[in-house]
Protein backbone atom coordinates (compact mmCIF):
# COMPACT_ATOMS: atom_id res chain seq x y z
CA UNK A 1 0.00 0.00 0.00
CA UNK A 2 1.26 3.70 -1.12
CA UNK A 3 0.56 6.68 0.27
CA UNK A 4 -0.85 9.48 -2.09
CA UNK A 5 -1.53 12.78 -1.72
CA UNK A 6 -3.70 14.34 -4.76
CA UNK A 7 -3.62 18.42 -5.83
CA UNK A 8 -6.13 18.92 -8.85
CA UNK A 9 -8.48 20.68 -10.30
CA UNK A 10 -11.59 18.42 -10.91
CA UNK A 11 -12.41 19.82 -14.13
CA UNK A 12 -9.21 18.05 -15.54
CA UNK A 13 -7.89 16.11 -13.00
CA UNK A 14 -10.54 13.87 -11.88
CA UNK A 15 -9.42 10.66 -14.27
CA UNK A 16 -6.22 10.96 -12.40
CA UNK A 17 -8.05 11.32 -8.54
CA UNK A 18 -10.78 8.28 -9.91
CA UNK A 19 -7.96 5.86 -10.93
CA UNK A 20 -6.06 6.72 -7.46
CA UNK A 21 -9.20 6.51 -5.21
CA UNK A 22 -10.10 2.87 -7.00
CA UNK A 23 -6.81 1.40 -7.06
CA UNK A 24 -6.23 -1.14 -4.47
CA UNK A 25 -2.81 -0.24 -3.67
CA UNK A 26 -3.30 3.05 -2.79
CA UNK A 27 -3.96 4.92 0.29
CA UNK A 28 -5.36 8.35 -0.81
CA UNK A 29 -4.34 10.35 2.65
CA UNK A 30 -5.78 14.01 1.11
CA UNK A 31 -7.23 15.61 -1.83
CA UNK A 32 -6.62 19.48 -1.77
CA UNK A 33 -8.96 20.50 -5.13
CA UNK A 34 -10.21 23.90 -5.89
CA UNK A 35 -13.62 25.46 -3.77
CA UNK A 36 -16.02 24.57 -6.85
CA UNK A 37 -14.95 20.94 -7.13
CA UNK A 38 -17.72 18.47 -7.06
CA UNK A 39 -16.15 15.16 -5.11
CA UNK A 40 -17.80 12.45 -4.17
CA UNK A 41 -17.10 9.26 -2.68
CA UNK A 42 -14.43 10.36 -0.74
CA UNK A 43 -14.00 8.33 2.32
CA UNK A 44 -15.15 9.47 6.21
CA UNK A 45 -11.94 8.72 7.59
CA UNK A 46 -9.47 10.59 4.85
CA UNK A 47 -9.59 14.64 4.04
CA UNK A 48 -10.67 16.62 1.54
CA UNK A 49 -9.49 20.52 1.27
CA UNK A 50 -10.92 23.13 -0.65
CA UNK A 51 -8.91 25.53 -1.75
CA UNK A 52 -7.08 27.57 -4.13
CA UNK A 53 -3.47 27.37 -2.65
CA UNK A 54 -1.77 23.93 -1.77
CA UNK A 55 1.26 25.43 -0.32
CA UNK A 56 -0.16 26.46 2.63
CA UNK A 57 -0.97 23.40 3.56
CA UNK A 58 3.46 21.87 3.57
CA UNK A 59 3.00 21.39 7.37
CA UNK A 60 0.32 18.85 6.91
CA UNK A 61 1.00 17.10 3.86
CA UNK A 62 4.52 17.07 5.59
CA UNK A 63 3.15 14.86 8.74
CA UNK A 64 1.43 12.37 6.43
CA UNK A 65 4.77 11.32 4.71
CA UNK A 66 3.68 10.69 1.40
CA UNK A 67 4.75 8.09 -1.21
CA UNK A 68 3.93 9.66 -4.19
CA UNK A 69 1.94 13.23 -4.91
CA UNK A 70 -0.18 13.60 -8.00
CA UNK A 71 -0.44 16.94 -9.41
CA UNK A 72 -3.25 17.30 -12.56
CA UNK A 73 -5.33 20.65 -13.08
CA UNK A 74 -3.69 23.09 -10.80
CA UNK A 75 -2.48 26.28 -11.51
CA UNK A 76 -0.31 27.06 -8.63
CA UNK A 77 3.36 26.50 -8.97
CA UNK A 78 4.13 24.63 -5.88
CA UNK A 79 7.24 25.01 -3.58
CA UNK A 80 9.91 23.11 -3.67
CA UNK A 81 9.19 22.17 -0.23
CA UNK A 82 6.15 20.33 -0.91
CA UNK A 83 6.90 18.31 -3.88
CA UNK A 84 10.47 17.08 -1.96
CA UNK A 85 8.14 15.73 0.57
CA UNK A 86 7.05 12.50 -0.99
CA UNK A 87 9.33 9.97 -0.55
CA UNK A 88 8.82 8.41 -4.21
CA UNK A 89 8.14 11.49 -5.80
CA UNK A 90 5.62 14.18 -6.80
CA UNK A 91 4.53 13.56 -10.04
CA UNK A 92 2.66 15.88 -12.71
CA UNK A 93 0.88 16.19 -16.21
CA UNK A 94 1.91 18.65 -19.17
CA UNK A 95 -0.26 18.87 -22.24
CA UNK A 96 2.95 19.16 -24.62
CA UNK A 97 5.71 17.30 -25.83
CA UNK A 98 8.13 18.32 -22.89
CA UNK A 99 10.48 19.93 -23.43
CA UNK A 100 8.52 21.88 -26.20
CA UNK A 101 5.72 24.23 -24.96
CA UNK A 102 6.66 24.00 -20.92
CA UNK A 103 4.63 27.27 -19.95
CA UNK A 104 1.24 28.42 -19.15
CA UNK A 105 -2.01 28.31 -21.58
CA UNK A 106 -0.44 25.47 -23.78
CA UNK A 107 -2.94 23.97 -25.52
CA UNK A 108 -4.42 27.35 -26.24
CA UNK A 109 -1.91 28.45 -28.31
CA UNK A 110 -0.76 25.13 -30.08
CA UNK A 111 -4.82 25.00 -31.37
CA UNK A 112 -4.30 28.68 -32.37
CA UNK A 113 -1.38 27.80 -34.51
CA UNK A 114 -2.40 25.04 -35.84
CA UNK A 115 -0.92 21.88 -34.03
CA UNK A 116 -2.10 19.08 -35.82
CA UNK A 117 -0.74 16.80 -32.49
CA UNK A 118 0.82 17.16 -29.35
CA UNK A 119 1.30 15.37 -26.50
CA UNK A 120 0.39 14.35 -22.49
CA UNK A 121 4.00 14.61 -20.44
CA UNK A 122 3.53 12.59 -17.23
CA UNK A 123 7.18 13.63 -15.23
CA UNK A 124 8.48 14.37 -12.05
CA UNK A 125 8.03 17.79 -10.80
CA UNK A 126 11.27 20.07 -9.89
CA UNK A 127 11.89 23.23 -9.17
CA UNK A 128 11.49 24.48 -12.35
CA UNK A 129 8.36 24.35 -14.14
CA UNK A 130 7.78 21.56 -16.63
CA UNK A 131 11.11 20.43 -16.54
CA UNK A 132 11.32 17.77 -14.45
CA UNK A 133 12.99 14.09 -15.70
CA UNK A 134 9.91 12.46 -17.76
CA UNK A 135 8.46 9.24 -16.97
CA UNK A 136 6.53 8.73 -20.74
CA UNK A 137 4.93 10.75 -22.92
CA UNK A 138 1.27 10.06 -25.49
CA UNK A 139 1.04 11.82 -28.17
CA UNK A 140 -2.74 13.36 -29.09
CA UNK A 141 -3.95 13.85 -32.52
CA UNK A 142 -5.35 17.15 -33.21
CA UNK A 143 -8.37 17.00 -35.59
CA UNK A 144 -8.92 20.37 -38.36
CA UNK A 145 -12.56 20.47 -36.19
CA UNK A 146 -10.90 20.08 -32.85
CA UNK A 147 -11.88 22.39 -30.32
CA UNK A 148 -10.14 23.02 -27.08
CA UNK A 149 -13.06 21.27 -24.99
CA UNK A 150 -12.47 18.13 -27.99
CA UNK A 151 -8.74 18.44 -26.98
CA UNK A 152 -9.65 18.23 -23.64
CA UNK A 153 -11.56 15.21 -23.56
CA UNK A 154 -8.39 13.54 -25.08
CA UNK A 155 -6.07 14.85 -22.54
CA UNK A 156 -8.33 13.59 -20.04
CA UNK A 157 -8.09 9.85 -21.86
CA UNK A 158 -4.39 10.06 -22.06
CA UNK A 159 -4.15 10.88 -18.22
CA UNK A 160 -5.50 7.43 -17.72
CA UNK A 161 -4.04 5.73 -19.98
CA UNK A 162 -0.64 6.87 -18.81
CA UNK A 163 -1.63 6.50 -15.10
CA UNK A 164 -2.91 2.68 -15.94
CA UNK A 165 0.38 1.78 -17.91
CA UNK A 166 2.41 3.52 -15.29
CA UNK A 167 1.23 3.56 -11.80
CA UNK A 168 2.21 -0.08 -11.16
CA UNK A 169 6.03 0.86 -12.53
CA UNK A 170 5.77 3.90 -10.29
CA UNK A 171 4.93 2.29 -7.19
CA UNK A 172 7.17 -0.70 -7.71
CA UNK A 173 10.49 1.74 -8.34
CA UNK A 174 10.48 0.31 -12.06
CA UNK A 175 9.08 3.35 -14.16
CA UNK A 176 11.46 5.11 -16.82
CA UNK A 177 13.09 8.18 -15.86
CA UNK A 178 14.24 10.71 -18.83
CA UNK A 179 15.79 13.83 -17.73
CA UNK A 180 14.98 16.48 -20.07
CA UNK A 181 17.82 18.73 -21.94
CA UNK A 182 17.64 22.05 -20.58
CA UNK A 183 18.88 24.03 -24.04
CA UNK A 184 16.66 22.65 -25.44
CA UNK A 185 12.63 23.87 -25.69
CA UNK A 186 10.62 26.69 -25.03
CA UNK A 187 8.62 28.33 -22.40
CA UNK A 188 4.70 29.86 -23.67
CA UNK A 189 3.48 32.52 -21.37
CA UNK A 190 -0.05 33.03 -19.73
CA UNK A 191 -2.72 34.29 -22.10
CA UNK A 192 -4.09 37.58 -21.72
CA UNK A 193 -7.19 39.34 -22.57
CA UNK A 194 -5.40 40.74 -25.10
CA UNK A 195 -4.42 37.70 -26.79
CA UNK A 196 -8.39 36.46 -27.17
CA UNK A 197 -9.05 40.11 -29.70
CA UNK A 198 -9.83 38.90 -33.10
CA UNK A 199 -7.97 41.05 -36.02
CA UNK A 200 -9.69 40.61 -38.80
CA UNK A 201 -6.58 41.60 -41.04
CA UNK A 202 -5.21 37.97 -39.95
CA UNK A 203 -5.92 35.00 -42.42
CA UNK A 204 -9.18 33.04 -42.06
CA UNK A 205 -7.35 29.95 -41.04
CA UNK A 206 -5.50 31.97 -37.83
CA UNK A 207 -9.54 33.01 -36.68
CA UNK A 208 -10.64 29.64 -37.04
CA UNK A 209 -7.81 28.62 -35.19
CA UNK A 210 -8.49 31.39 -32.57
CA UNK A 211 -12.06 30.75 -32.19
CA UNK A 212 -11.12 26.72 -32.01
CA UNK A 213 -8.47 27.41 -29.60
CA UNK A 214 -10.42 29.65 -26.59
CA UNK A 215 -13.91 28.17 -26.96
CA UNK A 216 -15.97 26.77 -24.21
CA UNK A 217 -15.19 26.13 -21.84
CA UNK A 218 -12.51 28.48 -22.29
CA UNK A 219 -13.61 32.59 -22.48
CA UNK A 220 -13.87 32.86 -26.29
CA UNK A 221 -12.61 34.75 -29.02
CA UNK A 222 -13.98 38.72 -29.06
CA UNK A 223 -13.84 40.41 -32.25
CA UNK A 224 -15.63 43.70 -33.32
CA UNK A 225 -18.65 44.12 -35.93
CA UNK A 226 -19.65 47.15 -37.02
CA UNK A 227 -19.03 48.75 -33.57
CA UNK A 228 -20.30 46.31 -31.45
CA UNK A 229 -18.24 43.64 -29.20
CA UNK A 230 -18.71 40.27 -29.50
CA UNK A 231 -17.58 36.49 -28.35
CA UNK A 232 -17.50 34.47 -30.76
CA UNK A 233 -17.71 30.59 -29.92
CA UNK A 234 -17.88 28.68 -33.33
CA UNK A 235 -16.78 29.41 -36.78
CA UNK A 236 -16.10 28.23 -40.13
CA UNK A 237 -13.98 29.36 -43.04
CA UNK A 238 -15.90 30.04 -46.57
CA UNK A 239 -14.02 30.16 -49.74
CA UNK A 240 -16.34 32.67 -51.46
CA UNK A 241 -15.26 34.33 -55.31
CA UNK A 242 -16.55 37.57 -54.84
CA UNK A 243 -16.38 40.46 -52.40
CA UNK A 244 -12.36 40.37 -52.74
CA UNK A 245 -12.97 44.45 -52.61
CA UNK A 246 -14.13 44.44 -49.09
CA UNK A 247 -11.94 45.58 -46.13
CA UNK A 248 -11.12 43.17 -43.37
CA UNK A 249 -13.58 43.01 -41.01
CA UNK A 250 -16.89 44.30 -43.40
CA UNK A 251 -20.24 42.31 -42.53
CA UNK A 252 -20.86 40.82 -46.06
CA UNK A 253 -23.90 38.87 -45.12
CA UNK A 254 -26.38 37.87 -42.13
CA UNK A 255 -27.64 34.43 -43.24
CA UNK A 256 -31.25 33.01 -42.57
CA UNK A 257 -29.87 31.19 -39.39
CA UNK A 258 -28.65 35.11 -37.86
CA UNK A 259 -24.67 33.56 -38.85
CA UNK A 260 -22.40 36.25 -40.13
CA UNK A 261 -20.46 36.30 -42.66
CA UNK A 262 -17.17 38.36 -42.24
CA UNK A 263 -14.51 39.81 -44.47
CA UNK A 264 -10.54 38.44 -43.30
CA UNK A 265 -7.58 39.41 -45.31
CA UNK A 266 -7.81 36.43 -47.42
CA UNK A 267 -11.20 35.08 -47.84
CA UNK A 268 -14.40 35.50 -45.51
CA UNK A 269 -15.19 33.51 -41.81
CA UNK A 270 -18.80 32.48 -40.91
CA UNK A 271 -20.00 33.02 -37.07
CA UNK A 272 -21.94 30.40 -36.37
CA UNK A 273 -21.93 30.38 -32.71
CA UNK A 274 -21.62 33.73 -31.08
CA UNK A 275 -23.02 36.45 -28.42
CA UNK A 276 -22.99 40.25 -28.07
CA UNK A 277 -21.21 41.73 -25.22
Amino acid sequence: MVKVVFIGGFAYGRIVYDYLKQNKFVSLELCITYPDSDVHNFPDDQKIIKDVSANKYLGEIQKLDPDFIFINGWSELLKKELTQCAKKGAIGFHPSKLPQDRGRSVLAWQIEEGYKDTALSMFYLNEIPDCGDIIAQEKITIEFEDSIKDVLNKVGEASYNLMKAYFPLLREGNAPRTPQNMQQGNFRRLRKNKDSEIDWNKNSQFIYNKVRAITCPYPGAVGIIKGEKYKIWKSEILDFKFGSHLSPGSLVAILFDNSFVIKTRDSFIRLTEYERI
